[in-house]
């Protein structure tokens, strides 16, 4: 694996960034999933190892302290990022041949677990009087590859995406005394639905594997350093 990174940053001022960043990523033996049948199992998805893959994309940041603006809005700061992905592989002689077989010539897919993007918005909120701090996160990831083509049952058997959805997650945690912290979050606050999707560029539109909420996720810390 070789990776290439380049990140500029620029900060106006105290509690302000700007930041853009770029990355390029050669992959030698990626492991990807893919469809696999036999005759006494069924249908199974396995990971194996293709000859090549590439991943490019940069990302945009954005960090800010609103006190400076606003005395009242003293220890708010707003942020978000956004990143956006190219990704490929080169699927393996033995793949090419199946598909090809059935029909549906392919040399290249995209990456798996390589979303087309990522945005990410936050607001944090710290009182340093009472040692309160508080947050809240958006995240919302594009269509991912979760499964490449390949056979099922003798035949075709299409891709597997994941597709866009977001999350919304809060987190709070207070200071007691000098070494006590408690803590408490919530993820995942909108249960959206999530959904995977059989897709090719062969067939006309997607068609739902799976379809699902994860439901909402509280928990509760207490941690005591010394």
């Amino acid at each position: 694996l070789k990776n290439y990174d380049l990140r500029v940053d620029y900060t106006p001022y105290a509690g302000s960034l700007i930041s853009f960043s770029w990355f390029y990523k050669d992959i030698t033996d990626p492991i990807e999933y893919t469809h696999r049948s036999a005759s006494n199992v069924g249908t199974y998805t396995t990971p194996v190892n293709y000859p090549e893959g590439e991943l490019s994309g940069y990302e945009i940041e954005f960090r800010q302290q609103m006190g400076r603006f606003w005395n009242a809005l003293e220890g708010l700061t707003v942020g978000a990022n956004a990143t956006f992905i190219d990704s490929e592989v080169t699927i393996s002689k033995a793949d090419q041949s199946q598909l090809e077989g059935f029909g549906f010539p392919e040399s290249k897919r995209d990456m798996m677990n390589a979303p087309e993007y990522l945005y990410n918005l936050n607001l944090t909120y710290d009182i340093e009087k009472t040692g309160t701090r508080l947050g809240l996160f958006y995240t919302v990831q594009g269509d991912t590859l979760v499964t490449g083509a390949g056979s099922s049952g003798g035949g075709y058997a299409p891709a597997v995406y994941a597709k866009k959805y977001g999350t919304l997650n809060f987190s709070l945690s207070q200071k007691i005394g000098e070494n006590w912290t408690l803590g408490f979050k919530v993820k995942n606050l909108t249960n959206p639905k999530i959904k995977t999707v059989y897709r090719s560029d062969y067939l006309d539109g997607d068609t739902t594997k799976t379809s699902y909420t994860k439901g909402i996720e509280y928990s509760i810390s207490a941690s005591y350093e010394f």
